[in-house]
């Protein structure tokens, strides 16, 4: 089929603002493979002005919830998602755990991170040793609960290390749904990038979030479906803080009617 020069036009145009769209224009439109990671997202497409917000603020809320869960060597990460009635914004509050070796044993440093640092703002916990203890990450959702009345609609989970999450999890009877890697995030992927252009995630400018979304790299099948990984595979540049977002966009794909007729009761 030969292609009108106004659709490759309007094409080049959307793929000015989005590393998703210009891989598949290139790819698609072009016949120029994408085969190698390329850096995600732009530093204005995340690292933007929002106005801080605190838990008590959605006192009683639902919200939902995903984790990327890791031993030994990377983070740990959980996040939730809020939204005030009748509005677009999405509140992201997040915790990150990592053991205490890391500290010592790891070129992260160099990679930006700054552990010690971050744990002393509150947004990182050090378990002691090699490991962590998972069923600490399903005690933090139901902290929310306890001290905020914030109650988890739905957590996704990818099937990694998690039985001891969702063991914990079921003893506080909070909703668990496995949530696989890959293709299948493709769409959530798509979707937290273009809300992220639009300004309308707002995640406290949460400082290693901001650092995991600065290392994340997209790759692109010949099918359109695209990837989270790490940049130039570098493993010190960790990704699991945006990683953690996107299976939290897809939680919200699932459950969207639910999560907003009980946000908007």
């Amino acid at each position: 089929m030969v292609k009108k020069w106004k659709f490759l036009r309007g094409e080049i145009e959307k793929s000015k603002t989005s590393k998703s769209k210009r891989m598949h224009t290139l790819c698609k439109d072009f016949n120029i493979k994408q085969n190698n990671a390329q850096a995600w997202l732009m530093n204005e497409d995340y690292c933007y002005e929002t106005e801080p917000f605190k838990l008590e603020e959605f006192r009683g809320s639902f919200c939902l919830g995903a984790v990327d869960l890791s031993a030994t060597t990377d983070l740990s990460n959980a996040k939730i998602l809020l939204m005030k009635p009748d509005g677009k914004t999405k509140y992201v509050h997040t915790h990150y755990w990592i053991p205490e070796s890391k500290l010592q044993d790891s070129n992260d440093k160099e990679a930006g991170a700054k552990y010690a640092e971050w744990a002393k703002k509150g947004i990182l916990t050090i378990h002691e040793g090699n490991e962590i203890d998972i069923s600490k990450v399903a005690d933090w959702f139901y902290s929310l609960y306890k001290n905020y009345n914030i109650k988890t609609y739905m957590t996704g989970y990818d099937q990694r290390f998690s039985k001891a999450f969702t063991d914990r999890m079921g003893e506080y009877n909070l909703e668990t749904e496995m949530i696989l890697q890959g293709k299948v995030l493709s769409n959530a992927m798509k979707l937290v990038e273009a809300e992220l252009k639009d300004k309308i995630i707002n995640y406290n400018e949460n400082e290693m979030d901001r650092w995991c979304l600065g290392n994340a790299a997209i790759e692109m099948d010949n099918l359109g479906n695209i990837m989270c990984v790490k940049v130039k595979k570098q493993a010190s540049k960790r990704i699991d803080g945006a990683v953690t977002l996107i299976i939290l966009y897809e939680v919200y794909r699932r459950y969207r009617s639910e999560f907003h007729k009980l946000i908007n009761k």
